[in-house]
């Protein structure tokens, strides 16, 4: 009896171990930055240790520039630890970690952000910068469009786009050249670094919106992204 036990122990531990494992892949990581819930942050190291070090360094910054870029109060170091989530993943003799932390932890002042989007009303000037019209203008964007914003890097946008796809949720995606009528799609905009630097909205009067900041960008604006290969998405 007591050996059977032991059997059983083991086998119930190998479950929950290869449970742990299937959990952290990158389809599961890729699945948490999309999911637009979280601040996530990720770095890739020889060991785990110094990889979370880094990872943890580059999220209290993310969540630093958010709050200050959106004017509400700094998020405390000690609240982000203890809010953490984390997930590791091999990468040869590498670690890979992502830690993350619901986007939840950070509090507005909605009262506060109401009155000052009332006094100031939307301007269709020509700005890359982000301006505090940003998070009302956003509302007016398909879901999946807001989405796309989200997103930082190339590889990001490929697997939520094809996932788009797949849902029916755009007709289709591509390069620029490629696509029929590309002032009807919204651009991404890609730099030599395969970083998502700006998403434009579809040309109205000769006039992309910058989905990120709700500024217009004419046809002078765009020469901000002359460095820059457009990915154009047709919505339904």
């Amino acid at each position: 009896m007591t050996i059977k036990r032991l059997c059983i122990s083991i086998a119930a531990l190998m479950i929950f171990a290869l449970q742990g494992v299937a959990q952290n892949t990158i389809e599961a990581i890729n699945e948490i930055k999309l999911s637009g819930k979280y601040f996530t942050a990720e770095a890739t190291a020889p060991n785990q240790d110094e990889a979370t070090n880094q990872a943890m360094g580059n999220l209290i910054e993310s969540i630093g520039n958010y709050c200050e870029e959106m004017e509400i109060e700094e998020v405390g170091e000690d609240r982000i630890k203890a809010n953490l989530l984390q997930k590791t993943i091999s990468r040869g003799d590498a670690v890979m970690v992502l830690v993350y932390v619901p986007k939840t932890i950070v509090k507005k002042d909605e009262s506060a952000h109401s009155n000052a989007n009332a006094s100031a009303p939307l301007t269709t000037s020509v700005s890359t910068t982000p301006s505090s019209t940003s998070s009302t203008v956003a509302s007016h964007w398909p879901d999946i469009i807001k989405r796309v914003s989200e997103v930082e890097t190339f590889a990001q946008l490929q697997y939520l786009l094809i996932k788009a796809v797949d849902n029916n949720l755009i007709v289709g995606w591509g390069k620029f050249r490629n696509m029929t009528n590309p002032d009807a799609c919204y651009l991404v905009m890609m730099n030599a670094d395969r970083q998502i630097v700006g998403v434009l909205a579809p040309v109205k009067n000769g006039v992309r919106i910058n989905v990120k900041t709700g500024s217009g960008v004419d046809s002078e604006g765009m020469k901000s992204f002359a460095n820059c290969a457009p990915i154009c998405v047709r919505i339904k």
